[in-house]
């Protein structure tokens, strides 16, 4: 790389960091971000037009985001100033994209993430993915791929290198979300013409067949417009297992209404009934929400008080504008505390048995949350695999939008600290009694770690 192009990239972000700095020091006003002309995949980009929006990314993450408080980290600068370089000459901006995705991706906080690019790169190869611990697999039906086929390669890059090229293109706090994210963005046109596997309208995708390694063709095809089909289940529900004197109560969303209130008294009252001794809470396909769900939960257990995570909130100029709040500046620090349990009026409800819970690499954000504060409170038993994000994580996020591009990306303001702090640092809330899913569960249909479950409590009861 030429001299003077490396000198003059390390100044202009020297510039943009002491002009975000100075701005959010003596107040003043920064340039508002100009109306969005959203860019298709392939619309060129000039090098002033990327120049613009990478400096608008930049100056919002060091002004927004909880960790950039005291500034970028010298392993963010690097990427950052990486990204400088790379802009010597129009390119796409689909291209651009990537480019700026590796600047939201060197936080490392799966909650700041550049949203899909919208435009002419939106179909996909219709091959269902499923990440396991042992590797990538179709995890049903679609023709010509079989369910249980295993993933060995993408065009002409074995399994091993995509992993590799992709990694650096999916925000994460650890390598069990960033997997999940990769089985995801594998069929997405975008992500496949990055990693050059595309081949005309098409992927050759090689997979692993009983004993065998065969070659297969999928189209690049826009997703079909469709009615949405009825979930399978309703985002919560519980069953009870009276034999084992169990009962398990899954929640696949965090969201506090009276129907989950009703639902959580039902549960409850069904466990008093039957003298339930075993209580599971199943929050393996829990991406988040409010974490509201999880106090709303310990009122059904007999503790007086519980520790709550604790949360730092960074304020800003940027983050004012969108929430209308009338502090834009500094940080303010929370931290873990004791908090009383609001005990159910009736007595008879509450629950002082045995808990568990089940968790996979799904468990996300205040899904997350819900298995930390058992853990951290040793109020139960974790069950399954690592869940998707750290303990002790970055979120609420604001969105802002790129002026010329137009897009968008989420920037947390937030940093939650884990009840107990002396259990960091984690990547993630690992369980008691690790329970991998494997393909053969998923041909089979059976629960690995539900169970589990049940065997622990047969044991138990011997």
């Amino acid at each position: 790389m030429d001299t003077m192009q490396t000198d003059r990239g390390h100044l202009r972000l020297l510039v943009l960091l002491l002009a975000a700095w100075a701005a959010r020091s003596l107040g003043v006003e920064m340039p508002k971000t100009p109306a969005a002309l959203p860019a298709g995949g392939q619309t060129i980009l000039t090098v002033g037009e990327m120049e613009e929006d990478l400096d608008y990314l930049v100056r919002i993450l060091q002004n927004v985001h909880a960790a950039t408080y005291r500034g970028f980290s010298k392993q963010q600068i690097a990427a950052i100033d990486a990204a400088y370089q790379r802009i010597q000459e129009p390119m796409t901006a689909a291209k651009f994209y990537f480019l700026a995705n590796t600047v939201i991706c060197c936080l490392q906080d799966a909650h700041t993430q550049l949203r899909p690019m919208k435009g002419l790169l939106n179909r996909r190869i219709d091959v269902p993915l499923v990440s396991l611990s042992d590797g990538f697999y179709v995890k049903c039906d679609r023709e010509p791929f079989r369910q249980g086929d295993r993933i060995a390669a993408l065009g002409d890059k074995d399994i091993e290198t995509t992993v590799r090229e992709m990694r650096p293109l999916i925000p994460a706090e650890n390598e069990y979300w960033r997997r999940r994210g990769m089985a995801k963005k594998l069929q997405r046109h975008e992500f496949l013409d990055h990693l050059g596997v595309v081949d005309g309208n098409a992927v050759d995708v090689g997979v692993e067949r009983e004993g065998s390694s065969i070659t297969l063709t999928a189209p690049l095809k826009l997703p079909i417009q469709c009615t949405p089909k009825p979930a399978a289940r309703p985002w919560l529900g519980h069953r009870v297992y009276p034999d084992l004197s169990l009962g398990l109560f899954y929640l696949d969303q965090c969201i506090v209404n009276d129907h989950y209130k009703k639902a959580l008294r039902s549960f409850f009252e069904r466990v008093r009934d039957h003298q339930i001794r075993n209580i599971a809470i199943d929050v393996r396909r829990n991406g988040g929400g409010t974490s509201r769900v999880i106090d709303e939960f310990l009122r059904y257990l007999d503790i007086g008080r519980y520790r709550h995570f604790g949360g730092d909130v960074r304020y800003s100029k940027e983050l004012a504008e969108k929430t209308g709040d009338s502090r834009t500046s500094g940080y303010r620090r929370g931290k873990p505390h004791k908090a009383k349990n609001r005990k159910i009026e009736d007595k008879s409800l509450l629950f002082d048995g045995k808990l568990f819970v089940l968790t996979s690499a799904a468990t996300f954000s205040s899904g997350n949350w819900f298995a930390v504060m058992i853990k951290d409170n040793g109020l139960g038993t974790i069950i399954g695999e690592p869940t998707g994000n750290a303990p002790s994580s970055y979120g609420d996020v604001p969105t802002f939008q790129m002026p010329n591009t137009g897009f968008a990306f989420s920037v947390s303001h937030k940093r939650f600290v884990r009840p107990n702090p002396e259990n960091d640092p984690a990547d993630a809330l690992y369980p008691d009694v690790p329970v991998y899913t494997t393909i053969d569960d998923i041909i089979k249909g059976t629960d690995p770690q539900v169970e589990k479950l049940k065997a622990m409590i047969r044991k138990s009861d011997q």
